[in-house]
């Protein structure tokens, strides 16, 4: 059975144990009882109500560590990424100072050629046709004369070639270097944006972090509040199942006799879904008060014992339930009914079908819900019915 189903199961059937005997007919409208099955039934719906908070508050908190488990992720990565930039960056330094270290060196390669030509230039024209006169009395021959001359002349050509060169060669060093400061403004400029991405993103997680401690605060009050009422309940229902007793051996009614049989069509595959006492539902200690059986829809649901149908109705957690008093102040309850098939008033025999298994009212899944009662109290249903199979 589900939360709702377990918040008002005692008090519903504690209000309804008033009515074991026909003697109880006046006292089904006692107003002592009518005060507790209220306060009960109000202290169960704040429960209620405090679980459903419970569940969403936990349910937005779980978002919520989701939401910043991505953003720690993604301020994991963006500062990864401005870490590399600034790698990046460290690197366009040095390669800056690298090209104007080059452009340094190539300006200085240039100057000592262009010392070096005109130097030559100089010794050579400086005497006019001397040096030609020179270079022709120290030839061998007109064609070793001529040879000279144009050695000369292929010196001067080369030495302009090589400082046309070393030109071209500073004039791309230069462009290198502006690119290479156009990247490193780029760089500086993806740097900055990582950093503000970076204070957003950390600004966000500290605002989630906010909100999630907030929740925190939230499902504790929740919890609190869910813990007040079901103490409160619980001592209503102590106080009521008193109450009734004292009503019971009052009117001494008697017990109709006999053990209790199977509430199942004997044929029918079943087993035991929950069992009777403390459980753990939904991660928390919860008292279930009955026996669940899981079976198919349908399935036929017979009376223990013979007695007296004092209920026969739909209620929001028990779904189409029956309440049959059994005499002596013993009673047995069939819940999540598909249809019931006997009335309030009734008299049925052991074994008799009064109802069929469904999921009606707080149910995951086609069960019988089996309880049995004495004098108000819960009792260990295995103790009064043995399955077909054990």
């Amino acid at each position: 059975m589900k939360k709702k189903q377990i918040k008002c199961m005692s008090s519903i059937l504690a209000a309804s144990l008033l009515l074991m005997s026909p003697i109880y007919g006046k006292q089904a409208t006692d107003a002592t009882v009518q005060s507790y099955e209220d306060r009960m039934a109000d202290a169960a719906n704040r429960q209620q109500a405090a679980l459903d908070e419970l569940e969403r508050i936990r349910s937005e908190k779980s978002d919520a560590w989701y939401e910043l488990s991505q953003y720690d992720n993604l301020l994991s990565i963006t500062e990864g990424k401005k870490q590399l930039a600034e790698e990046q960056l460290d690197s366009i330094y040095d390669q800056i100072a690298a090209k104007e270290q080059e452009i340094t060196d190539t300006s200085d390669r240039i100057a000592a050629q262009e010392d070096a030509f005109f130097k030559r230039m100089a010794n050579s024209y400086m005497e006019g046709n001397a040096s030609y006169l020179e270079l022709l009395v120290g030839s061998e021959s007109l064609v070793d004369f001529l040879g000279r001359l144009d050695r000369i002349m292929a010196i001067r050509e080369s030495d302009k070639a090589i400082i046309t060169q070393l030109k071209k060669d500073k004039e791309n060093l230069i462009l290198a270097e502006e690119a290479l400061h156009t990247a490193k403004t780029l760089q500086q400029e993806t740097i900055v944006d990582f950093e503000a991405a970076i204070a957003d993103t950390k600004n966000i997680y500290a605002a989630k972090e906010l909100v999630i401690k907030e929740l925190a605060n939230n499902e504790q009050a929740q919890i609190a509040t869910y813990n007040y009422y079901k103490q409160l309940e619980d001592e209503l229902n102590a106080e009521l199942e008193n109450y009734l007793a004292e009503l019971q051996r009052k009117n001494q009614t008697v017990y109709v006799g006999g053990s209790m049989a199977w509430p199942l069509d004997p044929n029918a595959t079943y087993y035991y879904s929950s069992e009777f006492g403390w459980r753990t539902l939904w991660g928390r200690p919860d008292n279930h008060l009955g026996l669940d059986i899981a079976c198919a829809q349908n399935t036929k649901i017979l009376a223990a014992n013979s007695g007296t149908v004092l209920k026969s109705e739909s209620h929001y957690s028990y779904g189409n339930y029956v309440l049959i008093d059994h005499g002596g102040g013993m009673a047995t309850l069939y819940a999540h009914m598909t249809s019931r098939a006997v009335s309030a008033g009734e008299t049925v025999s052991t074994g008799q079908v009064i109802g069929y298994v469904g999921m009606t009212g707080s149910a995951s899944g086609h069960h019988l819900h089996f309880e049995v009662r004495q004098n108000g109290a819960v009792q260990e249903p295995r103790n009064y019915i043995v399955g077909p199979n054990g």
